[in-house]
């Protein structure tokens, strides 16, 4: 009789070993069902944000507005209040470089009195449109930070400069985009008032292809 009980125990404690046995198996497969996703910290998101693939096509949008040749009907507002504005004809050739990303500009008057270049894009890092511009007439790099309305198509762009009398003030740029026209008026302020005056202002017609 008791060589039975010990049988009957052995059995069972083989039978519990074999059930433990089939549950620890099953734990890789549930587990595997439902990968645990390994943590981003906000700086990786940030550093993320840069890239291409992670980026919205829709930030070209203003670059690619301005792609190719245009005439420009310019108003200078310079000089003897009693003759402005003072007016020229341009022409501005724009192009798409490094792989698309960014839109460099070439901008000169046909009467040769100004020739000026500038680069400029979506920078991920500011979470904004950051831009230079150079010309002919000063050795002054202009750092420009822009915002775009998708909505009514207006771009936005301010800058630092100098006056005559060294003090430094701003630009205010403002862009209306309207398919083969767009406008630009460069606004500067006066540093003691705080007034802004219209500087320039430029209509552009894109050429034919």
């Amino acid at each position: 009789m008791m060589r039975t009980y010990l049988l009957a125990a052995t059995a069972l404690i083989f039978a519990a070993q074999a059930n433990a046995a089939v549950q620890e198996a099953a734990k890789p497969a549930q587990a595997a069902a439902a990968p645990v996703k390994p943590k981003i910290n906000q700086g990786q998101i940030k550093y993320n944000s840069i890239f291409p693939v992670n980026t919205p096509d829709s930030v070209l949008e203003p670059m690619l507005a301005e792609v190719g040749t245009w005439d420009a009907d310019i108003e200078l507002y310079v000089g003897d209040p009693a003759n402005q504005p003072i007016r020229k004809k341009g022409v501005q050739t724009n192009r798409m470089v490094s792989s698309g990303r960014y839109m460099l500009n070439e901008m000169k008057y046909l009467d040769g009195t100004y020739e000026g270049t500038g680069l400029w894009g979506w920078d991920a890092f500011t979470n904004r449109y950051t831009g230079v511009w150079m010309d002919g007439s000063h050795y002054l790099v202009r750092h420009d930070i822009g915002y775009y309305n998708p909505d009514n198509h207006t771009f936005r762009w301010e800058s630092d400069t100098m006056q005559p009398d060294g003090v430094t003030t701003r630009f205010r740029i403002t862009q209306q985009f309207m398919g083969d026209k767009r406008t630009f008026q460069m606004d500067t302020m006066d540093a003691k008032t705080g007034e802004f005056r219209k500087l320039i202002f430029m209509t552009f017609t894109k050429r034919k292809a």
